[in-house]
């Protein structure tokens, strides 16, 4: 076998069956090629909905009870047969030409290990709220969008990100897998799985490459067009920058299990919020309102980390 994809997904048929759909358009001539797909829910309607695609996709339907994106991953390794493992979302849509770019990208960079494509934003056709800055930079961070000015060549394994990554199958067989306390679990949950996983392997020496021709588009949900949930992606990066980083405490003031400085952080972004929201300056509040909870999620996640050491 040459290529397995290999995804999660946990209660969101309707969002899934449009990934489904754009396999089924999917160039695979060149190679041999599985989907496996994790139910993180165990709901009837999801198996229903994997096996009605069984006559057009090699596709096998798996379960993994324990919640959380990385246990569901986990589930699916020793069923993969690939000798190239590609990880997605259950929300996104293929281009037809995404997995012959990575097959044949892990081919022309026989020395690299870890591959990244180009992930695009796939917005619903509704009016979104102006006081959201759609130019900011947080917004790939938030929707998972890659940078438009990244090129084919070497890059940081930070830059590759969940949707749209492929390892070669050696990575795992070293005893490197993912981390199960980091990433989507339906809770209150620290982000950068992917991350977290690719800088562990780039520490042992694989090396990247960004493949900008494998493109995929992220499926942006209406309910994500809100200043609420933007503000719970916030907190959890700032989870997530804190549990990657793990900063030595011992070397800063701490004031209730984090770094005294984020407070003040934390405080004056808080005032300049106050204050572009009543001069209704929507481009300043929204990077404000970013930062806040951004170093929200930083102290909540230090003062775990401070309890746990």
């Amino acid at each position: 076998m040459d290529v397995s994809v290999i995804f999660a997904t946990c209660n969101r048929d309707d969002i899934l069956k449009n990934t489904l759909d754009s396999f089924t358009h999917l160039a695979t001539r060149n190679f041999a090629w599985e989907v496996i797909v994790v139910d993180n829910a165990v709901r009837q309607q999801t198996k229903t909905l994997v096996n009605s695609y069984k006559d057009m996709l090699p596709i096998t339907y798996l379960t993994e009870a324990t919640p959380g994106k990385n246990n569901a991953l986990i589930k699916a390794l020793p069923s993969a047969q690939g000798d190239l493992l590609v990880f997605t979302d259950d929300d996104i849509i293929a281009h037809p030409d995404w997995l012959e770019e990575l097959w044949s990208g892990a081919e022309r960079y026989p020395a690299y290990d870890m591959f990244g494509g180009t992930i695009k934003p796939h917005y619903p056709d509704h009016p979104i709220d102006p006081r959201i800055n759609l130019n900011h930079h947080f917004i790939n961070d938030a929707y998972v969008v890659t940078d438009t000015k990244l090129k084919e060549g070497e890059i940081r394994a930070g830059k590759i990100w969940g949707p749209n990554m492929a390892i070669r199958r050696k990575i795992i067989d070293s005893g490197i897998n993912f981390n199960p306390n980091i990433g989507p679990n339906g809770q209150d949950y620290v982000m950068g799985s992917e991350t977290e996983f690719l800088l562990r392997a780039a520490k042992a020496g694989h090396s990247s490459v960004f493949l900008p021709k494998a493109v995929v588009k992220h499926q942006i949900r209406q309910n994500q067009l809100s200043l609420e949930w933007l503000a719970g992606r916030a907190f959890r990066h700032g989870k997530g920058n804190a549990a990657v980083t793990n900063t030595d405490q011992a070397k800063q003031k701490i004031l209730f299990g984090a770094p005294r400085f984020l407070y003040k952080k934390l405080l004056a972004h808080k005032l300049l919020m106050i204050s572009s929201r009543l001069k209704t300056q929507h481009t300043q509040y929204f990077s404000h309102f970013v930062r806040y909870h951004f170093i929200r999620g930083q102290i909540h996640q230090s003062r775990i980390i401070a309890q746990q050491s």
